[in-house]
């Protein structure tokens, strides 16, 4: 039994040197930061992050650059559920489509098992997702950590609606139908991408840390891929340049794409945690430096 608070100190009150920061997720909501909390709704506490590591994370990304950052998921796996955004724009992601399974504890934080089949989060198109106005790009950068049942053929992170060809399509992060990373970046008018891909196929049951940057210049060359903390990109999946990004109206979608006729495609069979979309190009020492802060709390 727990010894009962001094007088005067709430329940749960700890002395200020034995506390440790951290963030507890669970529950129905992102509890607490910096202090032992009691959950009082859903299933509990349900993983820890440290709070001066998810403060360096963010300050890695560049805190005010960060578009969305999304590290807190619900315990609660129905339809619509809100996958909480870290950042400072506060563009939370909604569940679609009620899971097969909740999200479980990996390591420190909360994951997500997507099926592959309907299952995956999107938010309405939202200008801070955009990062070309038709003239000009703007640099960006975008990551995720995925464990992939079946890595083939999955879109991680994209703003791509392919009803008709290039119709209202930006960036896509994915695999091809052979389990090769693709980032992929797409002028309307005329209808050309650049992109750049990982020639070595990805394997099945092993969690990888997946960053794309892309530095604004208009060309394949100024895409590049990471895979845990290593640049890996060693073709160009389209060469060459184009004149810049349009600002389309189309949802950011993660773990899935829309393909031709609006049906619904590329959904990750697997695991993922801790996507992020920001407006900066990371260098390579920031990428590395994000990843090792994701493989420490995700226990790898």
């Amino acid at each position: 039994m727990p010894l009962p608070s001094p007088p005067g100190r709430p329940p749960g009150w700890i002395p200020p040197g034995q506390r440790n920061p951290q963030v507890i997720m669970g529950g129905s909501k992102v509890i607490g930061v910096g202090h032992r909390v009691v959950v009082s709704s859903g299933a509990g506490p349900s993983g820890f992050i440290d709070g001066h590591t998810l403060s360096q994370m963010m300050t890695i990304m560049g805190d005010r650059a960060i578009r969305m950052f999304l590290p807190f998921f619900e315990t609660d796996a129905a339809d619509d559920t809100p996958v909480q955004d870290a950042g400072p724009r506060g563009h939370h992601f909604l569940k679609h489509t009620t899971s097969d399974q909740p999200p479980y504890i990996k390591g420190h934080v909360l994951a997500y098992r997507l099926n592959g089949v309907d299952e995956a989060f999107d938010m309405a198109d939202h200008p801070d997702f955009s990062f070309g106005d038709s003239v000009e790009d703007s640099p960006f950068s975008l990551g995720i950590a995925v464990r992939f049942d079946d890595p083939t053929s999955d879109t991680l992170i994209c703003r791509y609606d392919g009803t008709v060809t290039f119709e209202a399509v930006e960036y896509q992060l994915y695999t091809s139908g052979t389990g090769r990373i693709l980032f992929d970046l797409y002028d309307n008018v005329p209808a050309i991408k650049i992109g750049r891909y990982y020639n070595t196929p990805l394997v099945e049951d092993v969690w990888y840390i997946i960053i794309g940057t892309y530095d604004g210049g208009g060309t394949s060359a100024g895409v590049r891929i990471y895979l845990n903390g290593v640049r890996v990109d060693d073709l160009n999946s389209v060469a060459g340049a184009y004149v810049a990004m349009h600002n389309e109206a189309v949802v950011t979608s993660i773990g899935y794409y829309e393909g031709g006729g609006g049906a619904l495609a590329g959904f990750v069979n697997g695991d993922v945690w801790g996507s992020f979309i920001i407006g900066k190009e990371l260098s390579a020492g920031e990428a590395l430096s994000l990843t090792n802060l994701y493989r420490r709390v995700l226990g790898l």
